[in-house]
């Protein structure tokens, strides 16, 4: 489910996007799937049509997803190892993220491998 975070300096239409590419690449929206139409995901969100339609064009643009005129918008069928570069790109943003938060409070690498090591092995990633 997309959440929307009102008071992050990341623009809706940007959450909107992370959040549907989280859920293609989870698989929560398959190849070829339909998406929300604009109207039922910005009811659902809570934001303007505008916003989706918006974070919509975007994914189209970057060949995420395809449009069918009239019917709404699917999900752009990839190849496995398209779909793992794009996760593993998700998560290089995110870990950057986390660097520069450890770099801000002084962290070593071993600092940040341990606090790393401690939340996998408390989220139980294999």
């Amino acid at each position: 489910m997309i959440r929307i975070n009102e008071s992050s300096p990341v623009p809706i239409y940007q959450q909107i996007i992370e959040g549907m590419q989280r859920e293609i690449l989870s698989g929560v929206f398959a190849a070829d799937d339909r998406l929300p139409s604009i109207r039922d995901l910005a009811i659902s969100l809570k934001v303007n049509p505008n916003t989706i339609a918006r974070a919509y064009q975007e994914m189209a643009n970057a060949g995420t997803i395809y449009f069918k005129r009239g019917q709404g918008a699917y999900v752009t069928p990839k190849s496995a190892d398209d779909l793992l570069e794009q996760a593993r790109a998700e998560m290089a943003k995110h870990i950057i993220e986390i660097i520069a938060i450890a770099r801000s409070m002084n962290l070593d690498r071993q600092q940040v491998r341990r606090i790393f090591d401690a939340v996998l092995d408390q989220q139980e990633v294999k």
